[in-house]
């Protein structure tokens, strides 16, 4: 969940920043104009782009600019050159948002959301950089740049007496519209929000643990288990929601290992699995059979038909495991990996 979110973050980030990288398209166009940015912000103040649909005030907005620049411009068609083309530069960050939303659904692929993130790294680096060549190899009309540079330093001067308060509001604004893109993707990646603060973002206390399937692995290979290509019992649970499997096989016992991203998930698949064991045993009876762990974890074991079976979960890793002899080997493994202790 932490590198998920992770992800998710790095995608958010990358939206203002591809924003901020490509801006000095428009900025070029706007010195065409002759006016600062801020007074292009005072020009359009009182004009009125609304509409009865987005699809309508974007057409708006896009027929106003064509006519602003067209009027106002000193050399109109490069100016709508370069504005065609910071639109088209704003692309990567469109593509953030859509990284983010990948990342908060595919949870188990999340290698391919931070490449595409590094990928937008890239461009972004490509656009600054360009930006810098370009200004280099196109410069303005020197009496048109004096003006601007005027411009700019009056407006400047006028901003330090407010500087403080701006960046206060800026911080602010900033967060506010982070918090709320982080807050929709961690919805759509199914956090519960309920168990945040005193239990974290896995729905149930955390966990701190580096088990991995490749210990579950190893282990398993040290004890004399099969392990390759051996499928898992319950992976159709939640199978959205499931990012690591791990089996071994050894005679006519199974050790299952199962990693989740989020507690709640790995609360339905051992109540699911409890119950397919012993389907006709009453929940009070059932709760004979279980044995809490630390950190609010819960362990059920029963022998059925000569069977000895074993669930257990901790953090959001969930163990499965049966033996027609007893659950000594199973215990040692488990013992092994850190999930029990040998007292």
């Amino acid at each position: 969940m932490a590198n998920q979110i992770l992800n998710i973050i790095f995608s958010i980030i990358l939206i203002p920043v591809n924003l901020c990288c490509a801006f000095w398209l428009f900025r070029e166009a706007m010195n065409l104009t002759g006016m600062t940015f801020k007074e292009f912000l005072m020009f359009t103040s009182d004009v009125n782009l609304e509409g009865a649909s987005s699809q309508r005030r974007m057409q708006k907005r896009q027929r106003f600019l064509v006519a602003f620049f067209r009027e106002k411009s000193s050399d109109p068609q490069k100016s709508l050159r370069l504005l065609w083309i910071f639109g088209i530069c704003t692309l990567p960050g469109a593509a953030a948002m859509a990284l983010a939303v990948y990342a908060a659904l595919n949870p188990e692929n999340l290698k391919y959301a931070f490449i595409g993130n590094l990928i937008l790294v890239f461009i972004n680096v490509i656009l600054v950089i360009y930006g810098k060549f370009y200004r280099k190899n196109h410069p303005l009309d020197e009496i048109l740049a004096e003006r601007l540079v005027e411009k700019r330093s009056r407006e400047t001067a006028e901003g330090r007496k407010n500087r403080r308060k701006n960046i206060i509001v800026y911080s602010l604004v900033g967060a506010f519209f982070f918090g709320i893109l982080l807050f929709f993707m961690l919805l759509i990646a199914g956090v519960d929000f309920t168990h945040i603060g005193t239990h974290g973002l896995s729905g149930k206390p955390s966990y701190s643990s580096s088990i991995s399937r490749e210990n579950v692995n190893a282990v398993l290979k040290e004890k004399g288990y099969e392990t390759a290509e051996i499928p898992v019992t319950y992976w159709d649970i939640d199978e959205n929601k499931l990012m690591y499997v791990c089996a071994g096989v050894k005679g006519d016992s199974k050790f299952e290992y199962y990693e989740y991203n989020n507690g709640e998930t790995i609360d339905l698949v051992y109540n699911q699995i409890s119950y397919n064991i012993s389907p006709d045993m009453e929940p009070t009876e059932r709760k004979k059979h279980e044995t809490e762990l630390s950190n609010d974890n819960k362990m059920f074991t029963i022998a059925v038909d000569g069977v000895y079976y074993l669930v257990l979960y901790q953090g959001n890793m969930l163990i499965y495991a049966y033996s027609p002899e007893s659950l000594d080997e199973i215990n040692d493994i488990l013992i092994k990996l850190g999930y029990l202790n040998s007292q």
